[in-house]
């Protein structure tokens, strides 16, 4: 009786060990996966190195634990697990915001240079639109300055026209008047002296000539 008694105890302790041992093993898988899933995301498996070496040292502590340790041992892998996965994400969303930075950068830079670019081409444009109107405006002027050498010379020459007829007349009212004076004093010499000039009788006007008599037969 004693013996059976014994063995069934031993048995049951038995019994109990091993379900111990396999949910301890069924935790230990579920907190294993969790992390092993956390290790292989593409996007959080290789940030927060310091957090995912904690929590697979606590996994692997868990895993070792007798049956006193292995409820607050389970709380501390899954909240190390948690802090490591928080960890993870908050340095990818920091990793993406740099990314979206460095990409705000990138586009701001393309959007100065592009407007520099810009701004210089509509300088150059503004310069030479500039240098064709001062070149044109130089132009009129020189234009202008010929136009009004031209004008003053053919002025001059008109003017010098004018006075050179005025002269003219003036020389030849001059002589006319010496001619009338000259002849004037030697009129009056000639009637001083008694030598005065008769005048001359007046041409005899020439008489008419005969007409030719016809001949008796051409009657």
């Amino acid at each position: 009786m004693t013996r059976r008694l014994i063995a069934g105890l031993a048995l049951t302790l038995g019994f109990a060990a091993a379900g111990d041992a396999f949910a301890r093993d069924d935790e230990y898988q579920r907190l294993a996966d969790r992390f092993d899933r956390l290790a292989a995301d593409p996007a959080l498996g290789q940030r927060a190195p310091a957090q995912m070496d904690r929590a697979r040292a606590a996994l692997a502590e868990f895993k070792e634990a007798g049956r006193g340790d292995r409820k607050q041992l389970v709380h501390l892998v899954e909240r190390r697990i948690d802090i490591a996965q928080a960890t993870a994400q908050a340095e990818s969303l920091e990793s993406q915001r740099a990314d979206l930075q460095r990409e705000n950068d990138r586009l701001q830079l393309a959007i100065a240079r592009r407007d520099a670019a810009q701004a210089r081409a509509e300088l150059e444009r503004q310069r030479l639109q500039s240098q064709i109107r001062a070149e044109e405006a130089e132009s009129a002027r020189r234009d202008a300055e010929a136009a009004r050498a031209e004008g003053e010379q053919a002025a001059q020459a008109a003017e010098a026209a004018r006075s050179e007829a005025d002269q003219a007349k003036r020389m030849a009212a001059a002589q006319a008047k010496a001619t009338a004076l000259a002849k004037k004093e030697a009129e009056l010499e000639a009637a001083v002296s008694g030598n005065a000039p008769k005048p001359k009788p007046a041409a005899a006007k020439p008489k008419p000539k005969a007409k030719p008599k016809q001949d008796a037969a051409g009657g």
